[in-house]
């Protein structure tokens, strides 16, 4: 494959942006099907059942739950080992760290709390705001580990106030979790970790067992069989999102780099075949640059890192899902990006706090020519669980919101309801409730 495979694609009206990028995620029939039949063996026999599907996809062979829940043992050798042998790695999350919690901390402090306010004599309304007390957080794992997915879940939460936090992760066979991740759950203080993965583990934290407790609410990141299975477990736990092939959409005019533009569109690229890496300019020599750039660095990083860099993977990534679109200026750039409301946007302009002015939909937002989706992967501060498949539009990265519910509160003394009752009456009687209405009359007749 070479630079001829990308061409550069003219937009030149919105009609036809929005015929370009209609298609959205869907979970396959088969994985919705395939994730119902745990769920109900699940829900049917509870820990033995997510037990026996973590042996047969995982390669574990766990008797009982208690062969499942991480020990305190492991988590603390994994915890020596990797702060004796990895002191960089060290440094890398105590910054990350620090920089989510301070976000989290900030964001905290712009959220609603309790409030009451009296809007007439005798009536006192309000809402009470108060932490999730239980929730799971799904790591994805196995071959590759992912602690930032636990940083950025856990902070969150832990910031809200959430009482119990358990963990669920696979193994890497044998029943075996990478240190690193060890390292982390010991870091954060979580102590509840199960080593069970994929819906099964959805399943059980939704619906619980005889050892294991339920929870209210799962987060985290999954494939596409844990996304299937938070979709159908929904109403009975609360979920974050259902996450689908990660996304970046970056609006570039002609003075941005395009080694800065092509290097964080594989980026994103490496993540999945299904990836969406999307270039938005009004200039043509940075689009024809971009795709020049894009395949010098997949050849560079092939030399570089050899058969850790899969070059199959995004190749046809790239080939199948990277879109260069020129269109007339910037303010359609921004129009277009909309259309899409990616996961995550960058502005690469020369007014970049002046473009996001002109942009309305976007998970998570990285502005200028310094500031690479990585930075919000890793270090930055903001969550990285973020909404995907034009999801934007309506919803939000994870947050301290995530964790909280609300409660409304009503308070009315008997003049309140004397002097309201026939209107609420009238309400009752209108849609046929008429119990509704009794309960009002009589009140007021008890008191007459």
């Amino acid at each position: 494959m070479n630079e001829k495979v990308l061409k550069v694609t003219t937009i030149s009206s919105l009609d036809q942006a929005h015929d370009l990028f209609k298609s959205h995620f869907e979970i396959p029939p088969k994985v919705m099907e395939s994730a119902g039949r745990i769920i109900s063996d699940v829900i049917k026999d509870g820990e033995k059942a997510a037990l026996d599907y973590c042996n047969k996809f995982d390669n574990t062979s766990f008797k009982n739950i208690e062969d499942a829940i991480l020990t305190s043992q492991e988590i603390e050798e994994g915890y020596k080992f990797i702060k004796d042998n990895k002191p960089e790695l060290v440094k890398a999350i105590d910054k990350s760290y620090d920089n989510i919690l301070r976000f989290h901390e900030e964001q905290l402090k712009h959220e609603a709390s309790t409030w009451y306010f009296e809007p007439e004599p005798g009536k006192k309304l309000g809402q009470i705001t108060s932490p999730v007390e239980r929730v799971c957080v799904y790591v994805p794992g196995g071959l590759y580990a992912y602690p930032s997915s636990v940083l950025m879940t856990v902070i969150p939460a832990q910031v809200a106030g959430v009482k119990e936090i358990a963990v669920c992760t696979p193994s890497r066979g044998e029943g075996k979790i990478n240190d690193i991740l060890l390292y982390i759950f010991r870091y954060l203080n979580i102590s509840e970790i199960y080593k069970i993965s994929g819906a099964q583990a959805v399943a059980l934290m939704a619906y619980g067992g005889r050892h294991v407790k339920k929870v209210s609410k799962i987060v985290g990141p999954g494939n596409i069989y844990v996304t299937a299975a938070k979709k159908l477990v929904f109403g009975k736990v609360g979920i974050d999102s259902l996450a689908g092939p990660s996304e970046v959409v970056i609006i570039a005019d002609r003075n941005a780099d395009p080694v800065f533009a092509a290097a964080d569109l594989l980026s994103q690229a490496e993540h999945d075949p299904d990836a969406k890496s999307i270039l938005i300019t009004d200039s043509s020599e940075l689009a024809e640059n971009t795709i020049i750039n894009i395949f010098k660095q997949i050849d560079r990083l092939k030399t570089e890192h050899g058969e850790r860099f899969n070059r199959d993977l995004v190749l046809k990534s790239i080939n199948d899902n990277c879109k260069i679109i020129l269109c007339r200026d910037i303010k359609m750039a921004c129009a277009i990006s909309d259309i899409i409301a990616p996961e995550h946007l960058e502005i690469m302009t020369d007014n970049p706090f002046k473009t996001l002015e002109l942009v309305k939909n976007g998970g998570s937002i990285f502005i200028g020519n310094h500031t690479p989706v990585a930075v919000g992967d890793y270090i930055g501060g903001t969550n990285h669980v973020i909404p995907t498949s034009g999801t934007a539009v309506f919803s939000s990265p994870l947050g301290v919101y995530d964790f909280f519910k609300k409660s409304a509160v009503t308070y009315y003394d008997y003049n309140a309801l004397e002097k309201e009752h026939t209107l609420i009456e009238d309400f009752a009687f209108t849609e046929n409730l008429l119990a509704h209405r009794n309960s009002v009359k009589l009140r007021i007749r008890e008191k007459q």
